[in-house]
């Protein structure tokens, strides 16, 4: 993909300036590495140069993140639920998490989810409860 476009890079900046704290976060807590090409965009935005390549290193490294849709997802003009947490998925950072019960020595493919004030299961097998998974 490329950001030549100075109106697809003017979206994407808007994106990136509206968002910037979310793509941050976004960044800090994915496996990108860093916050780095966000920091990338900005400095360039700052000294005026040409934002092509720091726009499509940012989107590039979300989309290497987990973020199907990168830059685009940000946009305020796409109508879609985004970021790299899959949706219905809360986020460690708020306290909570979703959790998944396996298998507790790994033999089969059961799973559980806790469903209100329900007891794990146990397992058939060796009647020991189902291990917790962090989803």
């Amino acid at each position: 993909m490329s950001f030549e476009d100075p109106g697809r890079s003017a979206d994407l900046l808007a994106a990136v300036c509206g968002h910037a704290k979310e793509i941050r976060a976004d960044l800090l807590h994915g496996s990108g590495g860093g916050a780095a090409p966000l920091d990338d965009v900005l400095a360039a935005m700052a000294a005026g140069d040409d934002l092509a390549a720091p726009l499509e290193a940012l989107h590039a490294v979300l989309r290497a993140s987990g973020d199907a849709l990168g830059l685009l997802g940000y946009s305020d003009h796409v109508a879609t639920t985004r970021g790299l947490e899959p949706a219905g998925i809360v986020g460690v950072e708020d306290g909570l998490v979703e959790t998944v019960y396996l298998c507790p020595a790994g033999r089969c493919t059961r799973y559980w989810f806790p469903v209100g004030s329900a007891p794990v299961p146990h397992c058939r097998f060796d009647d020991v409860p189902l291990r917790g998974e962090r989803l």
